[in-house]
């Protein structure tokens, strides 16, 4: 693909038919003949939606899971702070949800104590660009969700 026979511009993309003369023509200067041919991927706005981007979050009532997990396994809060290389206020604050502990601190009250402490949380990411010049339509910003 060379450079628009009308224009100049780079990209002539389209094969139209003017007044019985064949030209190779960028999508601007398209509209001044008849279309013959036309590229695959016509330039447009352009919407990417990067589905499903999850992040991991603590869950809500850590502390109750801890605390609870704790008791049912019959551990004392100095043994498990001892397994953990923590100090016994601290985790006692975490148990009342005062301190939110770390991810690594998580992970390893999640393996001591065989419960889960992090939810994933999804993420859709709408990302509009326009590649024609005016207004967004709703068109633009609509998200149709297939069953």
């Amino acid at each position: 693909m060379g450079e628009c026979e009308i224009c100049g511009a780079g990209e002539a993309g389209f094969f139209i038919l003017v007044e019985g003369a064949k030209l190779h023509v960028c999508y601007k200067c398209a509209k001044h003949g008849k279309v013959l041919s036309a590229p695959a991927t016509m330039p447009q706005r352009s919407l990417s939606v990067s589905r499903e981007q999850t992040e991991r979050d603590i869950v809500a009532d850590f502390g109750r899971k801890i605390r609870e997990a704790r008791n049912k396994m019959k551990i004392e809060r100095n043994v498990l702070a001892e397994l953990m290389n923590e100090k016994e206020s601290f985790l006692e604050r975490i148990e009342a949800e005062r301190t939110i502990p770390n991810e690594t601190l998580a992970r390893k009250l999640e393996k001591a104590l065989g419960i889960k402490l992090f939810e994933e949380i999804k993420h859709e990411h709408v990302d509009i660009r326009k590649d024609k010049k005016g207004e967004l339509t709703l068109g633009d910003v609509v998200i149709v969700k297939k069953k």
